[in-house]
Parts: structure tokens; sequence; C-alpha cells
């Protein structure tokens, strides 16, 4: 992702109070966000909430925020995509609960899809627990599509420092989702 002065410059309007720019901003960034939710429900493999829906659900979350300061764009795709990952873990704790609850009147579905995404949810939050930041870095990495140097900008580190972290976070999200022997 390239920078984008002119969405910079509307997200600062918008933070001074401008109602009219989230509007314009919308509309540039549409496509990037379909790409952002297209990336996060390639780790749920079931795809029971359509990209576009998954969008739209971002879209009014945001909406719904009173302060809106996002510096950056780097800073607002950082958000976004942590907002498409809790939504699409909540939908996957809700499909489960559903399963748990009413007998099965359709064929089968497959669950191991959905305990995918809390298994990698709750990886997440285990490398939360260990280090906040590696944390932040993988999932800028998995779930944003941010480069080292988007990622670095929004962290406040080097791209450097960011490139280690995404070595030792992804380590360790791997020993937390092999399986067991």
């Amino acid at each position: 992702m390239s920078p984008d002065p002119q969405i910079t410059e509307v997200l600062s309007r918008a933070a001074g109070g401008d109602a009219a720019a989230f509007d314009t901003l919308i509309p540039r960034i549409y496509a990037t966000l379909h790409r952002l939710a297209r990336r996060q429900r390639a780790h749920e493999a079931a795809h029971t909430l359509e990209t576009t829906a998954l969008v739209h659900e971002a879209y009014l979350k945001l909406m719904a925020q009173e302060h809106m300061n996002f510096p950056d764009r780097a800073h607002l795709y950082a958000y976004m995509s942590q907002v498409m990952r809790h939504i699409l873990i909540d939908h996957a704790r809700r499909r489960k609960a559903q399963k748990r609850q009413a007998p099965e009147l359709t064929a089968p579905q497959d669950a191991s899809n959905i305990i995918d995404v809390l298994a990698i949810d709750e990886a997440l939050n285990q490398l939360a627990a260990a280090n906040e930041r590696l944390a932040r870095v993988a999932e800028l990495r998995l779930f944003a599509d941010l480069s080292s140097p988007d990622i670095a900008e929004a962290l406040g580190v080097t791209a450097r420092t960011v490139e280690r972290d995404w070595l030792k976070a992804r380590t360790f999200l791997s020993a937390c989702l092999m399986p067991a022997s």
C-alpha cells in the first residue's frame, strides 16, 4: 500500500470535525477494504459471512465511533482489519454456539473451519499475553496485509524491528497452532 496524501488529508479533516470527510473517504478506500475483508475471510474457510457484508459491518462500526482520529491510512487500515477480525470471530462463536444448542436438521457442516478461526484468535491472545507488540505485528501482517514499513509507521518502530518481531510471532503462532501428536 503506497502512501496516499489525499486519504491522510481526509482523515485529518474528519478528526477536525468535518462530518462530510468520511463520505468522501469511503469511495477511495472501499476497494482496499474489500481486499482486507477477502484476506480476513481466507482465515475462515467456511466463508459464511460474505466479503461485502463484512466490509459493511466494519464500516458501520467505524461510523459508530465517537472519535475517529487516525493520523494516516496505515492506522485506519490497521483499525479496520482489527474490526473485521473481531466480527469474524464473533460470527464464528455464534455459529459454534448455535451448533451446540439446536439439533442438526440439515446436512452436517464441517465445524473444523469455525474452530480454525477460534484457534487463530486464541493463539493471538496467548501471544498478546506474552508480548503485546508481537501480537500486534502478527495481526497487522496477517489480517491487514500491511508491509513492514506500514506496520513500523503504525507502531512507531523501525521496519527492521517489525521484521524481527514478525519472525518471533510466526514461530510462536506456529507452535500454538500445530496439532498435538
